[in-house]
């Protein structure tokens, strides 16, 4: 596993060398006016730091890791109600409008995938969907889902 760790991360960097030399291509611009080639450097450097830490951290780490799967079998339920969750909002986004939508699925997330108290799921939706409706709708004046409800 160290081995194949050190190697893909050896190939992440080479790609982020290459994303860094093709954004010098282009025009990076300034601080106050970034151009074209900005954001593509910006990432590079960024995959080539992360690739680099990945390396290293595989390098000198002493025990080895044992084989497991990607993901272990008790967390795929939690996956596929994430999935199922997802799909109905936005399915339904449109048509409860955002709010109700986004407390539904905050409902949702808070009591089955990471089970809290019903108190705690429903306040903590209602104070993050009213938050986020006030930040977006109130604050920024972006156009969200009003639904069936106006709201």
């Amino acid at each position: 596993m160290k081995k194949y760790d050190q190697m893909s991360s050896l190939l992440w960097l080479a790609f982020a060398f290459y994303i860094g030399i093709e954004s010098l291509r282009l025009p990076l611009g300034s601080w106050r006016d970034p151009g074209p080639g900005f954001l593509p450097l910006g990432a590079g450097i960024g995959l080539a730091i992360s690739s680099l830490t990945v390396f290293f951290q595989a390098r000198f780490r002493t025990e080895e890791r044992t084989r497991q799967g990607w993901y272990s079998p008790e967390r795929w339920k939690s996956l596929l109600v994430i999935l199922g969750v997802l799909f109905g909002y936005a399915l339904f986004l449109d048509f409860l409008g955002f709010l109700v939508s986004t407390f539904l699925l905050l409902v949702m997330l808070f009591r089955f995938v990471e089970p809290q108290r019903w108190v705690v799921a429903i306040g903590g939706s209602a104070l993050a969907s009213i938050a986020s409706y006030i930040v977006f709708e109130v604050w920024l004046k972006t156009q969200l889902p009003k639904g069936i409800f106006g709201i």
